[in-house]
């Protein structure tokens, strides 16, 4: 008896949807692309529970003949390609003629649509692979496109859906990339009767910009031109020194089109050493625009990744482009001292901009107040024996006795030293630690954090007058998600209109501009995946915001400092993302990698 089997040719769709239909944002982009490539300027988008029960998308492009209505259902009928040639210069945002048949044969699905040809429209029913209705009515030049209940034919695919804010925030992110993309094109997103987005068209990127994210985003960015063999960079990335502490506004787009890819990524980096921060990544929204032939957008079935075929031009444009650019920028870094701004070489001061390290103000080295443009580091006391922690601020001076007090528990610990300004050496008669610094600290804090928690010991910081936070569409959704979580923490944040906040208390344990930096942190993310609890991963997303960097050199006071209450914590090994704080090597290892009997003193 044959073992292999033809497939039905509805199982066979609907194992070929999968491919192209993942999730609710799957239908969003698809039905957003064709709306695009058919010329609209108006795109609105209805959902209720997340897309998962309704996504509803009508725009004013040039809509669908009757002709055109028989055929958009059948898999691989497109508009786009005529021949095998034309996958070599893809034009377009769609091209496969997948789209449509693989979201009916998962969803009941209704499409109405007039090209302005005569005086009606048509109507078109489905649930699954089946033709319900097609019926002629009227209705405006445009398209209409109605999903609902994504996967009821299929419940083990809607069993993995994520929940309605999951995949709201996902539709969310793929919206705000798609009116970034097209800033001439209006775009409203409504969720549960609820208005998300509504960007009217604009006339170039940064109103667009400005829009979606408001002036302080603007702030921190320049203008990015250069063209250079047919290739063509533009758009906004970060001024040097400027940055943000994540990777939520590193936006590409390859002939329009949103893109993730290696090659980008790696240029931006290369392209910002030596003018960001060691601790801050770029921001950009950069557009590549290339000969269609010169890139490949046909290599996945749901369009998620592209190939260059020359992927050094594209390293190089990227990095003359950003280049270019900060030439016509200060290169002098502005550092706050005293309450006053003053400005030095690059080599010569410590970032204004540095986080906090949890240690006492005066911290540094004998006699090094005031040189290298830097400071005393102003931050909390330590906790005191009972297991309070102290809010009072230390004075410098107080550094003596906490700095005379020995590096951990095991006898004879001793810090060396700190090596590339990322990692302390500390050795005992055991052997010798790598510790690294930033880890260390993130665990420090993570206990302290949970300690503050477990005692209801958040106490907020009045502001005189609140700071004023422009926050992004999926930011405000991840605020009204930790809202009460984020007041129980000290946090109050109060609507100033569209997506305006004011910041009016912080937790006392920060300062004003780290408490800023930490709540974006928070609502982009609420920490490691590792951590089941969502309290736990909040006060973890805290604590790295908040721990020192690596990068950030450390005077011997505050390196004692920082292996001491390491090695005071219930898991010193570990920080809360599951990292390694410690590598240790222990002197037997030495010895005998050295050639040295154990123990010998020759």
């Amino acid at each position: 008896m044959a073992r292999i089997k033809v497939l039905p040719a509805e199982v066979a769709q609907t194992i070929a949807a999968g491919e192209v239909v993942e999730r609710p944002v799957s239908v969003v982009k698809e039905l957003v692309e064709n709306s695009l490539d058919a010329g609209a300027t108006e795109i609105k988008i209805e959902l209720i529970d997340g897309g998962k029960k309704l996504i509803r998308l009508q725009d004013n492009g040039c809509g669908l003949s009757q002709e055109d209505v028989a055929l958009c259902f059948k898999r691989h009928a497109t508009s786009k390609l005529e021949k095998e040639e034309d996958l070599e210069k893809i034009a377009t945002l769609g091209f496969r003629g997948e789209a449509l048949a693989s979201i009916s044969a998962v969803s009941r699905l209704t499409l109405k649509t007039f090209d302005g040809e005569g005086d009606r429209g048509y109507e078109v029913e489905r649930e699954g692979d089946k033709l319900i209705r097609f019926l002629e009515t009227g209705f405006p030049r445009g398209t209409m496109v109605e999903v609902r209940d994504l996967f009821f034919n299929l419940p083990a695919r809607r069993k993995f859906l994520r929940g309605e804010r999951s995949e709201l925030n996902l539709i969310t992110s793929y919206v705000t990339q798609a009116a970034l993309a097209f800033p001439g094109v209006k775009f409203v997103l409504v969720h549960n009767n609820r208005q998300v987005i509504n960007c009217p068209g604009v006339s170039n990127l940064e109103e667009r910009i400005y829009q979606l994210y408001g002036h302080q985003a603007l702030e921190g960015l320049m203008a990015v031109g250069y063209e250079e063999n047919g290739y063509r960079l533009s758009g906004l990335a970060s001024r040097p020194f400027t940055g943000r502490a994540d990777r939520q506004h590193q936006l590409f787009f390859v002939n329009r089109r949103p893109v993730k890819d290696r090659v980008l990524s790696a240029a931006l980096t290369q392209a910002y050493l030596g003018m960001l921060d060691r601790q801050k990544s770029p921001e950009c929204f950069l557009f590549l625009d290339l000969p269609y032939e010169l890139v490949d957008v046909n290599v996945h079935p749901a369009k998620a990744e592209i190939r260059f075929k020359e992927p050094q031009e594209v390293f190089r444009l990227i990095l003359r482009g950003v280049e270019i650019a900060a030439r016509s920028e200060s290169l002098i870094k502005p550092v706050m001292i005293g309450g006053s701004s003053r400005k030095e070489g690059p080599a010569r001061e410590k970032a204004s901009s540095e986080p906090e390290l949890n240690l006492p103000e005066g911290a540094e080295k004998e006699g090094e107040t005031g040189k290298e443009g830097g400071e005393a580091i102003q931050t909390p006391a330590p906790e005191s024996q009972a297991g309070q922690t102290s809010r009072r601020w230390r004075q410098p001076g107080e550094i003596q006795q906490v700095a005379e007090e020995p590096a951990g528990e095991r006898p004879g610990r001793r810090v060396l030293g700190q090596y590339l300004n990322a990692y302390l050496i500390v050795v005992s008669e055991e052997g010798l630690m790598i510790i690294d610094q930033h880890n260390a600290h993130e665990r420090i804090l993570f206990e302290k954090f949970k300690r503050l928690d477990a005692e209801n010991g958040w106490a907020s910081r009045q502001m005189l007058f609140p700071q004023v936070l422009e926050l992004s569409p999926e930011e405000v959704l991840r605020l009204e998600e930790l809202q009460e979580e984020l007041a129980t923490l000290g946090f109050d944040l109060e609507p100033m209109g569209e997506r305006s906040y004011g910041l009016r208390a912080f937790p006392d344990v920060f300062d004003e501009v780290r408490a800023a930096e930490i709540l974006r942190g928070l609502l982009n993310g609420v920490g490691p995946e590792r951590l089941k609890d969502k309290r736990e991963k909040m006060l973890a997303t805290m604590a790295c915001k908040a721990a020192i960097k690596a990068g950030q050199p450390l005077s011997q006071a505050e390196m004692e400092f920082l292996a001491r209450e390491l090695f005071q914590t219930r898991q010193p090994g570990v920080c809360p993302h599951g990292r390694p704080v410690i590598v240790e090597i222990s002197r037997e290892k030495i010895e005998r990698t050295i050639g040295r009997q154990p123990g010998s003193r020759d």
